[in-house]
């Protein structure tokens, strides 16, 4: 049968993490090689915000170092935002955007948290009390600022701490090596290697929380296991959630609102063990998305 040409136009659906994307204030927080990074913020409503400064949750968000979106943890965003704490959803550079790669994810988001620390009066925050959250490549940017050293750009405040207070990884680059991912990606093998996060592992690390899916075909669900594995081994407080059978970006909002509530419950019940938020939400979750 024909298609009339001319027929009616249908409206594409609504991206809603884009528009939530737009409830945010934007500020830029670092400039290199003319090219603005932005972070996204949210601020608790008056009756939601702490009496004291504010627990930070920065966000970055899943890549391969070669593309993704920042506005895909702006649902995790608003729910944290909610729950008290200041959210902020970090822009980071990426080769089909702006010339990235994993260095230069690394660097930036080593700026990103050392720009919450230089703006913790204003933003009203603790300094003290910033949680990394990240997935896939976004997850290795934001973890690697806890265990590596060097990745730094020259104009960074060097004074300033990057490391975050705590982390929370989803289906994460872990494992940089040949049987990990990303290996090509970076400028070399010996730079691939210095950038494994595995290899990095000491006494002293951030408590962390990982959720990976078992059957992820983009970046293994081994090296998580081995990370947590070893993390714990040298005493650190390290809880590997594994979701059987599921593949990567498992856990987006536009994809399953089942497992981004479940997963958004793990880690929700972690900052509140690690007195990041009190306990005890008394919002419906899909209350500020849908």
């Amino acid at each position: 049968m024909d298609i009339p040409a001319d027929g009616p136009t249908r409206t594409p659906p609504i991206d809603r993490t884009r528009e939530l994307l737009k409830t945010a204030q934007e500020e830029i927080y670092k400039t290199i090689d003319g090219i603005d990074l932005s972070a996204y913020l949210w601020q608790p409503s008056p009756d939601k915000a702490p009496s004291g400064p504010k627990s930070v949750a920065a966000f970055f968000f899943s890549s391969g170092w070669d593309n993704g979106q920042v506005s895909q943890f702006a649902p995790h965003c608003v729910y944290f935002a909610s729950r008290g704490m200041l959210t902020v959803a970090f822009d980071y550079r990426v080769s089909t955007r702006n010339g990235g790669g994993p260095l230069q994810a690394m660097a930036d988001a080593r700026s990103a948290i050392r720009w919450l620390r230089l703006n913790a009066v204003e933003l009203g925050i603790n300094p003290g009390k910033i949680v990394g959250v990240g997935g896939s490549g976004g997850g290795h940017a934001v973890a690697s600022c806890a265990l590596l050293n060097g990745f730094d750009d020259p104009g960074d405040a060097l004074d300033i701490n990057p490391v975050p207070n705590a982390l929370a990884l989803f289906n994460p680059v872990i494992d940089t090596s040949k049987t990990g991912f990303g290996m090509d990606r970076f400028p070399d093998a010996a730079t691939a290697k210095a950038a494994n996060l595995i290899r990095a592992i000491r006494p002293g690390l951030p408590p962390t929380l990982i959720m990976h899916g078992t059957g992820d075909r983009v970046v293994p669900f081994q090296g998580s296991y081995e990370f947590a594995k070893k993390a714990s081994k040298k005493k650190n407080q390290c809880r590997l959630i594994e979701f059987e059978g599921q593949g990567h970006g498992f856990f987006n909002f536009n994809l399953s609102f089942e497992r981004y509530e479940a997963t958004l419950m793990a880690m929700d019940e972690f900052l509140v063990e690690l007195g990041m938020i009190e306990p005890d939400p008394d919002i419906t979750l899909g209350a500020d998305l849908m």
